[in-house]
C-alpha cells in the first residue's frame, strides 16, 4: 500500500515539472538563497494595453458597500441612493406591509395564547389553540418574507450602485418612450408602443 501512494507520489511529481518546464521558466532572482520566482512565459504579452483610461468608479452615484448597507438599515434606502426612486418607493412599501402584517398577526397569535390559558371549555380551548397556531404561522411566513426582501433589496442596491459608473447609451435615454405605426398589408395597420424604465 505504502509503494502504491509513493509510486502516485512520484509520478505526480514528474508529471507537474514536465508541465512547468513547458509552460514556464524559473529566473533566480539571488543566486545565494534558495528562493524561485515563478514566472510564466507569455505573461506580459498576452496582457493588453489599456485603450480608455477613463475611471468610472469615479462616476459612481454612491459606493456599492454602502448603498448595501443603507439598504440593509433603512429599507429603499439604498436604491433612494442611487436615484433609482420608483424602486425605493415599492421597496419600502413591501417592507412596511410584510413587517406591519408580521407585527399584527403577532398580536393576534399573543391573544389567542393568551384565551386559550384562560378559557376552560375543552372545544373552545381546541379552536383558540387551531387560532393562535394559524395566527403563528402567519407571522413567521410574514418574517421570512420581510428578510427575503431586505436580502434582495441590499444586493439590488449593491449591483445599481456598480453599474451606475458605466456610460449609458444616449440614444436609448432619449428614447424613453416611442411609438411607430406602419403598414401591416392594404387592409391594416401595425402600432406599437414602447415604454423603456
Amino acid at each position: 500500500m505504502v509503494s502504491r501512494i509513493f509510486f502516485c507520489f512520484i509520478l505526480v511529481f514528474l508529471l507537474s515539472g514536465h508541465s512547468q518546464a513547458a509552460d514556464s521558466t524559473y529566473v533566480d532572482t539571488n543566486l545565494t538563497t534558495d528562493t524561485v520566482i515563478y514566472k510564466p512565459v507569455g505573461f506580459e504579452s498576452s496582457a493588453l494595453a489599456v485603450s480608455d483610461s477613463i475611471d468610472y468608479e469615479k462616476r459612481l452615484v454612491q459606493n456599492p458597500t454602502k448603498a448595501l448597507l443603507k439598504s440593509m438599515l433603512v429599507p429603499g434606502l439604498g436604491q433612494f441612493g442611487n436615484k433609482k426612486y420608483f424602486k425605493a418607493a415599492v421597496v419600502a412599501g413591501l417592507q412596511a406591509w410584510l413587517i406591519s402584517s408580521a407585527i399584527d398577526h403577532g398580536k393576534e397569535a399573543s391573544e389567542f395564547k393568551n384565551k386559550f390559558e384562560m378559557s376552560l371549555d375543552t372545544p373552545e380551548r381546541n379552536i383558540l389553540y387551531d387560532n393562535f397556531l394559524d395566527s403563528k404561522d402567519q407571522r413567521n411566513k410574514f418574517t421570512w418574507f420581510a428578510v427575503i426582501v431586505t436580502f434582495v433589496s441590499m444586493f439590488d442596491a449593491f449591483a445599481d450602485a456598480h453599474l451606475s459608473g458605466f456610460p449609458k447609451d444616449k440614444k436609448l435615454a432619449e428614447d424613453k418612450l416611442s411609438f411607430k405605426i406602419s403598414p401591416l398589408d392594404e387592409n391594416g395597420l401595425y402600432a406599437s408602443v414602447a415604454v423603456s424604465f
